[in-house]
């Protein structure tokens, strides 16, 4: 008898077995569409990636595998959002180089390399463009957006440049210890003196000496003649049997004394830079202090190993590292805010900046940011980058033991 036009209990039970074998047969159709899909999907993406390695290398003629792409193809595919990658900087050209044996300054778009017998001017391109033959047997260097100062420690004497042209050639009586130019050109030298500890010679932007303040009773660290070009400050050690004293002093060009000084026991202050605003930048690994013309504390930063601070049009950026080593970069306004922090690597070589631009060297890696602390743009290195120079706004060079590489950034 046929199971057609069953009746009864045994019926139903029946016609229930019926409906789940049903049911399972549409389930393994389902199954079998579903990894139909994901097969197809699956072949689509290892397509897409080997057409797109195929394309990198058909245009770069050299393997190399760009995984950003690869990222952003699937993305497209599946949906998901993905970043924007940033763009790359551009390499334009590679000079050999001295490495660290050399001396590098930039000056506005041009970098001043001094090799020890000569000193040679390259162009935002990497060209030279300008050489000069002078021996510098221990170099001392500092720069502004405009300025560079290219010294002789032994020789005493200091080599003043604007864009190409040699605007001065300051001699000096002692040991160079330490030289300074603000943003208006003003420069500040500190020497050895016979006569004292120190002897700080303080010039203008053409080179023509201003006068010279000597310490008798203290050692002279670092000096700067701050934003008006009318007042300095002078940062200095004592010694005593119980400690250290740094002497922080601020006074202008007529007064025969101080017109103001902080005292501080037992710290140094082995970074110092005047702002725009008319304050003073002061640090060292414990952290980052503002003083007023008056010597007056403004306000400090003491959040982790400071690791090195610069300034940038209106702020600053500084980089310290966090009790679990992790390497901060902040970019601050005048009074201190933080603008943008950005957590990345472990090391940071240093920070260059220029105008608007800071370049944050971390080794093989450079960044690039504007001064609210937005990432504009990124170079990576074979080698590791010793330095790295900000050429104007549009070039940098990267430099390491081997070369020179000039970077069109924008």
């Amino acid at each position: 008898m046929g199971r057609l036009g069953y009746y009864g209990e045994d019926g139903e039970k029946l016609r229930m077995v019926e409906k789940k074998k049903e049911e399972k047969s549409s389930e393994k159709k389902d199954s079998k569409a579903r990894n139909a899909f994901s097969f197809i999907f699956l072949v689509s993406v290892v397509f897409l990636i080997a057409t797109l390695t195929v394309l990198s290398v058909l245009k770069s003629g050299q393997l190399e595998f760009n995984f950003e792409d690869i990222k952003s193809a699937v993305a497209m595919i599946t949906g998901e959002e993905q970043a924007v990658p940033k763009d790359k900087a551009t390499p334009l050209s590679t000079v050999l180089s001295g490495g660290s044996a050399y001396a590098y300054v930039p000056c506005s778009r041009y970098l001043y390399v001094s090799s020890g017998q000569d000193i040679t001017v390259y162009d935002p391109s990497g060209k030279a463009v300008h050489r000069e033959i002078i021996e510098i047997t221990a170099p001392i260097t500092a720069y502004n957006a405009e300025i560079a100062l290219i010294g002789d420690r032994d020789q005493k004497t200091v080599y003043v440049y604007k864009g190409m042209k040699r605007i001065a050639l300051l001699e000096l009586t002692g040991t160079i210890r330490y030289m300074s130019v603000n943003s208006k050109g003003y420069i500040a030298i500190l020497c050895d003196d016979t006569n004292a500890y120190s002897k700080i010679s303080f010039f203008d932007s053409s080179g023509k000496k201003i006068c010279d303040v000597y310490k008798r009773e203290s050692v002279a660290v670092n000096a700067a003649v701050l934003s008006s070009g009318k007042e300095y400050t002078v940062n200095s050690v004592k010694t005593s049997g119980t400690g250290i004293e740094t002497i922080l002093e601020f006074s202008d060009f007529i007064a025969e004394a101080a017109d103001a000084g902080h005292i501080v026991q037992n710290e140094l202050f082995s970074v110092l830079f005047p702002l725009e605003n008319g304050n003073l930048i002061t640090g060292n690994e414990k952290g980052i202090y503002c003083f007023n013309g008056n010597a007056e504390s403004v306000w400090k930063k003491e959040t982790g190993k400071m690791i090195t601070v610069s300034p940038i049009k209106n702020g600053l950026v500084y980089a310290y590292i966090d009790s679990q080593g992790q390497c901060h970069t902040v970019f601050a306004d005048y009074e201190g805010n933080t603008l943008q922090e950005h957590i990345y690597g472990t090391n940071i070589v240093s920070i260059r900046t220029y105008d608007d631009i800071a370049a944050v060297n971390y080794g093989r890696e450079v960044l690039f940011y504007n001064t609210e602390g937005t990432l504009s743009i990124k170079y990576s290195s074979k080698s590791d980058v010793l330095d790295v120079f900000p050429l104007g706004r549009t070039h940098a060079v990267s430099v390491t033991e081997l070369d020179m590489t000039y970077i069109k950034l924008f």
